[in-house]
């Protein structure tokens, strides 16, 4: 099922259904076509002494791959290893075709402290691009390496990286008697290490979506009476209970400046889009009549709300102003299109569409009305855009089980997240991280 919109509302017994539990998987790399950047990746000097999950080369390897960016030649046919500038020898990687080289060490101090210190250099040009030296404790090593893949991915091709960002997402497995589950909403790493566990309950969770700056989380919990949403700070865990109506609570969404939730309610009868300020709880109503008009979504300048609605018989996405006016159908591709939210820069639509009966993860341009599938997995749900814009993360059904998937758009990368704790569902990834 989707997160709490469409398809729970024409189905909601469905999630009380045993969900599919299996071992968790591990990293599936696939490529398609695009463009990508051939790099050369030397192993860190002093890396050897770490295991083979902290050692950075292959942390910066693993994070460009599954970009779907980058073509990380095998260091097998390297031939030369340096790690210090004057050790470069740029013919030697020209004869690779490889357009850029980064080195680096990882070097013991004695207070404790690892400096870790790379260097990324233009192979054409025979010139250094960049430099950087960090000064770490040896549990911030795999967080270094996602920090210096952010680099590379920023100076090659001058988009943001996002290895450094967090995902939520829920997780489910039997526990206890027969029939009986235990749900947990988790954040972790955008690999999935260092996983937090935010809330555990018998009762389902559904919907994490992010504020805009990263600090909250709003979802909704089945453990009252009624599906309620919450919204919950990540550091300390203090959540408040923000719409318990009579009904469906669903499908909760941030507005850009984190002041207001888009939400669907039943409270009428019919699941309606509502805009609730958070510090007033003053309540809204957008969309008025005898359809499902549910699962909401900002706009990144706050204007506009996208959401899905059956009007014109089957669930297409629609789009109207944040007063509720000018409501107009934006997808006609295809018989189903649902559980739409926009890129960062705005210029797209991420949503899940069904092809012959199989739901895959799509993109909808907004300039000219195009749907393109990205996926060719057949059970795909809540696809939310990378902060950068240019990877999907969404759920789907691999062996068996439901698990975390993303997708890049140059439809190079394609990775099965290996993350532990039963069927895993949901996701949503954070926004940048913002300065401490």
């Amino acid at each position: 099922m989707h997160r709490f919109g469409y398809r729970s509302w024409a189905g909601l017994l469905a999630l009380l259904c045993a969900p599919l539990t299996r071992a968790a998987v591990t990293i599936h790399i696939n490529h398609g076509y695009g463009q990508q950047f051939p790099i050369a990746i030397v192993p860190f000097k002093g890396e050897g002494a770490w295991p083979p999950a902290l050692q950075i080369s292959a942390i910066v390897s693993r994070d460009l791959t599954g970009s779907g960016w980058f073509d990380c030649l095998p260091s097998k046919d390297y031939l030369a290893q340096p790690h210090h500038a004057a050790q470069v020898q740029f013919n030697d990687w020209r004869l690779l075709k490889a357009t850029a080289l980064l080195i680096g060490h990882i070097q013991g101090l004695g207070d404790g402290h690892l400096n870790v210190a790379f260097r990324l250099f233009d192979v054409n040009k025979g010139a250094q691009m960049q430099g950087v030296q960090y000064i770490i404790k040896p549990n911030q090593l795999r967080a270094v390496g996602h920090k210096i893949a952010d680099a590379v991915y920023q100076a090659l091709t001058g988009v943001r990286g996002v290895f450094d960002t967090r995902i939520a997402y829920v997780t489910m497995y039997p526990h206890g008697a027969p029939g009986h589950y235990l749900y947990r909403l988790v954040v972790a790493d955008a690999e999935g290490h260092h996983t937090q566990v935010i809330l555990r309950s018998h009762e389902p969770i559904m919907s994490p979506r992010w504020s805009p700056h990263g600090k909250r989380l709003t979802y909704v919990s089945f453990e009252t009476t009624w599906p309620a949403i919450y919204v919950q700070d990540v550091a300390t865990g203090q959540r408040s209970q923000v719409a318990a109506f009579h009904g469906l609570n669903g499908a909760p969404s941030f507005s850009p400046d984190g002041t207001h939730i888009a939400l669907c309610l039943s409270k009428t009868g019919y699941p309606e889009v509502y805009v609730l300020n958070l510090a007033t709880r003053h309540l809204r109503q957008l969309t008025f009549g005898p359809e499902i008009n549910t699962e909401p979504s900002w706009s990144p300048g706050g204007g506009h709300i996208v959401f899905t609605s059956n009007r014109s018989g089957e669930p297409q996405i629609y789009e109207m102003t944040v007063q509720g006016t000018d409501k107009h159908r934006l997808t006609f591709d295809g018989d189903y299109n649902a559980d739409a939210s926009f890129s960062p820069n705005g210029k797209w639509l991420t949503l899940v569409s069904r092809r012959e009966g199989q739901y895959h993860a799509a993109v909808f341009d907004l300039a000219d009305s195009t749907l393109e599938v990205l996926t060719t997995t057949s059970l795909d749900e809540s696809p939310t855009f990378a902060p950068n814009g240019q990877e999907v993360l969404y759920s789907t059904v691999v062996g068996g089980h439901r698990v975390l998937a993303s997708v890049s758009l140059n439809g190079q990368g394609h990775r099965i997240l290996g993350l532990r704790g039963g069927d895993i569902s949901d996701p949503a990834w954070s926004p940048f991280r913002h300065p401490q």
